[in-house]
């Protein structure tokens, strides 16, 4: 990755998305093959007035050790006392969070024992849920953003046949990166998102149907539901960008009115394993029954994560017309292929997405029926076999997206 492209995409992150300031202190998480990159990212972050970037290098393999090699299973439900009170202290000063995505090794995960590796998830995120409350409901700025690897260009491209130069010229667009002013390309792509989700917003639908091969699926909202999409306010007024890229717009549904069945239209990674060929089937809200072409035991294990994981927290609309789309390839990477494609989630909702959502407590949440959860999990679900209806209050039918293309 050459300087010019470092800084040209160090600017949409930290000047775009998350709008660095004097005085700001960012959180930046990165897996250690990402030094070189997060060592730039710190550096640009201190010349824009940050008083303070806090590092952590996670490297994922020193959990496949914990779960292959531990002598006591219950010893994977311990976490240290002192990794609660830094999550808490990221929300009570209302750092900055930014994520740098893109693992080392890919498969990691395959063939790890499906229960240790719902354990270890489990009590990492219980340490971490006011944080991971925070962000759900954009109380704090954040982004999760992408940075190639060779083992993940690989599994895109096929093969490492000058990958770098190959991964990048299809990630430059995707990024807007070739934009004479790509801060100013991302302002107005996300003008066009909010206008679709202001053409939702203004129908309210009670339901919304998606249908296509393998898939009748209808998933109920509530009057109080608000789609978003591209940029987000935080509780401060700073207007930022959870994802680079983002092409979705999306709303917290009715957790107890999903039904029927869905196919997912992509593979979705799920406790670090590839789950090939997802479907579910709803009643009442709830995932009654399941399957997969691969890795069904770990789906299996989510969804028995706690009583949300089976539930769906998150609708979203995303056309064939995204770029991601348009590159004809699967990412295998949750960031990218979420993008690509319309999708639910499974497990924990958006508050901000519910009007006065973000004062409620978990009570009232679990009261105006919006799923709470210690997990959530994005499972493609769109293609340009697949068609979007908003369904009125007196049964009348609007088309939304057809073939897999937006029409309003």
């Amino acid at each position: 990755m050459n300087r010019n492209l470092m800084r040209a995409y160090s600017e949409v992150i930290l000047g775009s998305a998350l709008k660095i300031k004097k005085g700001d202190v960012l959180w930046l998480r990165s897996e250690p093959v990402h030094l070189e990159f997060a060592r730039f990212i710190a550096e640009q972050a201190y010349k824009l007035g940050a008083r303070f970037v806090n590092v952590s290098l996670e490297d994922p393999s020193f959990s496949r050790i914990r779960i292959d090699s531990t002598t006591d299973e219950e010893f994977l439900d311990y976490i240290p006392e002192n990794r609660t009170p830094m999550f808490d202290s990221v929300v009570k000063e209302g750092w900055r969070s930014l994520a740098i995505r893109g693992p080392a090794e890919p498969d990691l995960m395959e063939g790890v024992d499906s229960a240790k590796l719902g354990r270890t998830t489990k009590a990492a995120s219980l340490a971490r849920k006011s944080f991971l409350s925070a962000i759900s409901s954009n109380n704090l700025p954040w982004n999760v953003c992408l940075l190639p690897t060779r083992a993940w260009a690989v599994k895109v491209l096929g093969s490492d046949e000058d990958w770098e130069k190959r991964i990048w010229d299809i990630l430059i667009p995707i990024l807007r990166l070739d934009r004479d002013d790509p801060a100013e390309a991302w302002l107005e792509h996300d003008a066009m998102l909010k206008e679709r989700a202001a053409f939702l917003n203004s129908h309210l639908f009670p339901k919304i149907r998606f249908k296509g091969p393998g898939t009748d699926l209808t998933i109920g909202m509530l009057p109080d539901r608000r789609f978003n999409g591209g940029s987000a306010v935080s509780s401060d007024g700073t207007v930022f960008f959870p994802n680079v890229p983002t092409e979705e717009v999306f709303s917290t549904p009715d957790m107890t009115a999903t039904h029927g069945k869905v196919r997912c239209t992509r593979p979705v990674t799920v406790y670090g394993a590839q789950v090939n060929g997802a479907w579910f089937k709803f009643e009442k809200g709830r995932v009654v029954d399941s399957g997969a072409e691969s890795n069904g035991n770990v789906l299996k294990q989510y969804l028995s994560t706690d009583q949300g994981a089976s539930m769906v927290g998150e609708v979203a609309l995303v056309g064939v017309d995204s770029p991601i789309y348009r590159s004809g390839k699967i990412f295998h990477n949750i960031l990218f292929d979420e993008n690509a494609s319309c999708h639910i989630a499974l497990g924990n909702g958006y508050t901000d997405c519910i009007v006065g959502g973000t004062s409620m407590d978990e009570d009232a949440l679990r009261a105006c029926r919006c799923n709470q959860s210690l997990v959530h999990t994005d499972f493609m679900i769109g293609s340009e076999e697949v068609d979007v209806v908003g369904i009125a209050a007196d049964s009348t039918e609007t088309m939304i997206i057809r073939n897999g293309e937006f029409v309003i």
